[in-house]
C-alpha cells in the first residue's frame, strides 16, 4: 500500500512529561487542544497488519528527491517472514472485536485501538527477535512500556504490562540483544527501575550490582565520549532512584 495515513507531533503543541522510565505523557499547550500521542504513534498497514512506530521500517521518500525511495530498515528476508504472519495478526485483532479499517486506522483511536496498535508492533517485532534480528527484544520491551502508559493515562491496570517489560528488558539483557554500552546501560536502568515499580527489590538491587560491574568496564576501556555520556546518564538515573525508593512520590509523572 502507498500513503499509509502516519502521524508526527509538533513539540510545540503540547506539553510533555516524562516518567521514571523515560516514556512521555502530553498535555495541552496554549491555544493546542491534547492530543494523545502515544494512541497513534504506530503507523499500520490495514491489510497486513504490519506496525511500527518507526518510520525507518516502511519503505518511504526521499524528502530532498521525491522520486527517490528510501529502503525500510528490515531485510527482505525478515519483511517477507512478516508479511507471512499477516493472517495470525488478523485473527488476534478479531479476538480484540476491532476492525483495522474502523479502529486502527483513523488519527482518532480510541486506548483500547491504541493498545492494539502496539501490540501489534510487538507481534512484529517477536518475528524478528525469532530471527536473531538486533534491538527486536529491546522495542519489544519499549513497546509493552508504552502499553503501560496508555493503561495508566485511561484508568486501567498498568502492572501486567510493567511485568511483561521487565521480562522482556530482560530477555534483551541475556541475549545482548542491544549491543553497545550505551544500550546496555538503558537497559539495566529498566530493569532496576521495573523492579522497584513491581515489587521485586531483590531483583533490582542485584542488577544494580551488574550496572556498577558494566561501568567498571566501560571505565577500563576505550569508549566513545558520547557512548560514556549515554551510559553515565542512566547509570546516574538508575542511582537516584534507588536512593530515592522510600520516598512515596517516586512514581509520579510530573515529579519526575
Amino acid at each position: 500500500m502507498t500513503k499509509l495515513p502516519s502521524h508526527e507531533l509538533k513539540s510545540k503543541s503540547q506539553q510533555i512529561f516524562t516518567d521514571r522510565f523515560g516514556m512521555p505523557t502530553y498535555h495541552a499547550l496554549g491555544r493546542y487542544k491534547v492530543v494523545d500521542y502515544n494512541l497513534i504513534s504506530v503507523t499500520v498497514c490495514p491489510q497486513c497488519l504490519y506496525a511500527s512506530p518507526d518510520k525507518k521500517d516502511f519503505i518511504t521518500r526521499d524528502p530532498a528527491a521525491r522520486t527517490k525511495e528510501i529502503p525500510a530498515r528490515l531485510h527482505q528476508g525478515e519483511l517477507a517472514a512478516i508479511l507471512a504472519a499477516a493472517d495470525e495478526r488478523a485473527t488476534w485483532l478479531t479476538t480484540q472485536s476491532l476492525d483495522a479499517m474502523k479502529d486502527i486506522l483513523p488519527r482518532t483511536r480510541t486506548p483500547e485501538a491504541g493498545l492494539a496498535s502496539y501490540e501489534l508492533a510487538i507481534l512484529r517485532a517477536k518475528i524478528e527477535f525469532s530471527r536473531n534480528v538486533p534491538f527486536s527484544a529491546y522495542k519489544m520491551a519499549g513497546y509493552t512500556l508504552k502499553k503501560s502508559v496508555i493503561c495508566r493515562t485511561y484508568g486501567m491496570d498498568e502492572m501486567p504490562h510493567l511485568a511483561q517489560a521487565l521480562k522482556y528488558y530482560l530477555l534483551c539483557f541475556e541475549r545482548s540483544n542491544a549491543p553497545g554500552f550505551q544500550f546496555e546501560g538503558h537497559v539495566l536502568h529498566q530493569v532496576i527501575a521495573l523492579g522497584m515499580r513491581t515489587g521485586q527489590l531483590e531483583l533490582a538491587g542485584s542488577y544494580l550490582g551488574v550496572l556498577d560491574r558494566s561501568k567498571m568496564r566501560l571505565e577500563a576501556g576505550k569508549a566513545d565520549a558520547q557512548v560514556v555520556s549515554t551510559f553515565l546518564r542512566w547509570y546516574n538515573a538508575a542511582r537516584e532512584l534507588w536512593a530515592d525508593r522510600e520516598n512515596p512520590d517516586i512514581w509520579d509523572v510530573r515529579a519526575s
